[in-house]
């Protein structure tokens, strides 16, 4: 059997005439005609190819292929109306999917208070998080597989962006160690060794030009993304490395004494060209940034 094509507008008369048990009422309530109803659902009949209603005295009743195509019809229109209130809450941002990608200080430390703001207040959105470091992520924005992705700036005019963070960089290390920093007044420090971010990484990139701007070259004994691992390379007193204050900060005492700033590193929000902002992905950003203001910096420090 071929499959009909069937009118939705028709399925809902058939509820309405069930509903009001006659066409005349039926046609009132949904503001139209009686012959525009009665041809609705002789065309509705025609296409089934079977007798929806019998006479029973001066009413019209369901035949039971009638009663069948009603149960049918109470089910489309239900799914349809659900679907339509889902696609308007969609669009007003209230529910789906979110994809975000990362990087890892921006999940330990500028995202939570913004996401659990947005799951308290929208709890219908699905969030589904990746970590990662900020060209990776990119490559997987251009490939579809995360809808925004928080990175450090700037991400480049290939993408729409919105600043949402600053993150200040300051030499970390054991108090010792600090002893010949430029801040001591002894001159510029030549130290052992170092644990710094990779070298093709933004955030390296950032690091050593603020270090050449205080006439330091570091020798650099070990790399990492993790800042975590970079950390715990100087509580070690194994290197000086550069982090950002909120991890050299965060835990229980480290003894880790700070230095100068070396850069301030930006973090964006960063999406697709060429598209419109996500309903979800702007809530969030308003969120993370209403409740991450900027760090505030002495005057004449560096500026990455």
């Amino acid at each position: 059997m071929d499959m009909p094509v069937l009118n939705f507008r028709s399925l809902r008369y058939l509820q309405e005439v069930e509903r009001q048990g006659t066409f005349t009422e039926a046609a009132w309530v949904l503001g139209i005609s009686q012959p525009a109803l009665s041809h609705s659902l002789a065309e509705l009949s025609k296409r089934l190819g079977v007798p929806l209603f019998r006479k029973d005295g001066r009413r019209r009743v369901l035949t039971e292929a009638g009663q069948r195509v009603l149960r049918y019809a109470d089910r489309v229109v239900g799914q349809t109306g659900d679907l339509l209130r889902w696609l308007d809450s969609w669009q007003r941002g209230e529910v789906g999917s979110l994809r975000v990608g990362l990087i890892d200080t921006v999940g330990l430390y500028t995202l939570p208070r913004g996401l659990s703001r947005l799951q308290q207040e929208r709890p219908g959105i699905e969030l589904q998080l990746v970590v990662g470091e900020s060209a990776e992520l990119l490559s997987m924005l251009d490939q579809y597989r995360v809808d925004l992705a928080l990175v450090v700036g700037p991400a480049g005019a290939r993408y729409n962006s919105e600043a949402i963070a600053e993150e200040e960089l300051r030499v970390y290390s054991l108090p010792d160690d600090m002893a010949g920093s430029p801040d001591s007044g002894s001159g510029p420090a030549t130290p052992a060794g170092w644990a710094l971010y990779p070298s093709a990484s933004r955030t390296r990139q950032l690091i050593d030009d603020g270090l050449a701007r205080m006439s330091i070259h570091p020798e650099v004994a070990l790399e990492s993304a993790h800042p975590t691992v970079l950390r715990q390379m100087a509580v070690l007193g194994y290197a000086r490395t550069v982090l950002p204050r909120q991890v050299a900060t965060a835990g229980d005492d480290s003894g880790l004494t700070e230095g100068p700033l070396v850069a301030i590193r930006p973090i964006e929000a960063v999406w697709r060209s060429g598209e419109d902002l996500d309903p979800r992905a702007a809530r969030l950003i308003e969120l993370v940034k209403g409740g991450n203001p900027p760090e505030s910096r002495e005057s004449g420090e560096t500026r990455g």
